[in-house]
């Protein structure tokens, strides 16, 4: 039988080679798409024009599921069960011209894999950024604005799922992050309905770094449902970390707005700060969104101009736009 350590070792080193490869395999995709989707598009072999850059989507997708399953074989009697194991990726590729950093690129990735066999409570998430607060589109915009998209190191974290249903969520995540730091967060989160249009969500986070100390997040959001196709949110979050100066505040007020089937807006006003004998701000901005899915069910465009007004340039009017290729990885 294979020991705990060595079974622990040979993933965590399996997850360092993924981690190094996927991410310029997945480009790979992007550039053969991008440079070739024209001339085969006007090829007489249409039937094989259309399936190339598929096959290499499925292939993908398959090397993460069949590592999933290697990885969740060890805990089940059967390594061959019915139930396999899920798993799904997310590579974002944007280029974000903004004040005089006119070549500026970044890439994210996301992979994360659901294991049956511990009776789906557990998964296993690998990520180059915090993903902490993904669902939150006006965080997205003020890390990027201020170029902090690439801040974080890649994390490796177990997360076991304590409880989950349409109203609540609760989970506690262990792993490495900020470099070769370990961390344990616990998070909560609460949906309350007030009628079939209205409701509120409080979400409390508390985490301890080995080395930055201890950590906590509190997120208060209200949405309101103004049809079948839009939504309002106003979304609040404190954030406090023992080695940083000064807890963070940030605050917006977002407009979701579904087109058709395929493309959405997304628009919104945040501002964002700190704490110190009040509140102070660092920034604050407009952004619209507009995302497209096309192509495929798996790839999506979007185009996003923004303003902001940071403190370090005296608050004066900086334009910017973010210009962003999504692809997901996911067995149907």
């Amino acid at each position: 039988m294979l020991s705990v350590g060595r079974l622990t070792l040979n993933f965590f080193a399996y997850l360092n080679v993924t981690r190094l490869s996927l991410p310029q395999r997945i480009i790979s995709i992007v550039v053969l798409f991008l440079t070739q989707h024209n001339a085969l598009a006007n090829s007489t072999s249409s039937e094989h024009s259309v399936k190339w850059y598929d096959t290499v989507q499925e292939d993908v997708t398959e090397t993460i599921t069949d590592t999933a399953n290697w990885f969740d074989g060890f805990f089940g009697q059967d390594q061959f069960d019915e139930d396999r194991a899920s798993a799904s990726a997310r590579l974002r590729l944007s280029y974000i011209p903004i004040e005089s950093n006119v070549a500026r690129f970044e890439n994210q990735f996301r992979v994360r894999a659901r294991l049956p066999n511990l009776e789906d409570k557990w998964d296993v998430i690998v990520a180059d950024y915090n993903d902490s607060n993904e669902a939150k589109e006006s965080d997205r915009v003020i890390s990027e604005t201020e170029g902090q998209g690439k801040n974080e190191d890649v994390s490796v974290a177990v997360r076991y799922i304590h409880s989950q249903n349409k109203s609540k969520f609760i989970s506690t995540r262990v792993g490495f992050a900020k470099g070769a730091d370990i961390y344990i967060r616990t998070r909560y989160r609460r949906q309350f309905a007030i009628t079939n249009k209205f409701n509120f969500e409080v979400e409390p986070a508390l985490y301890y770094y080995l080395s930055n100390g201890i950590g906590a997040r509190f997120n208060f959001k209200f949405d309101h449902q103004l049809s079948d196709h839009s939504l309002w949110r106003q979304d609040n979050s404190w954030e406090y970390i023992q080695d940083e100066q000064d807890p963070e505040w940030r605050h917006n007020l977002l407009l979701y707005h579904q087109l058709n089937s395929q493309s959405a807006l997304i628009s919104g006003i945040f501002a964002h700060g700190y704490i110190n004998q009040g509140y102070h701000l660092e920034n604050k901005g407009i952004f619209v969104r507009y995302r497209l899915q096309a192509l495929r069910s798996w790839l999506f465009f979007e185009i996003e101009p923004f303003i902001h007004y940071p403190d370090y340039r005296e608050f004066s009017q900086t334009p910017g736009i973010a210009l962003r290729l999504e692809i997901n990885f996911q067995q149907q």
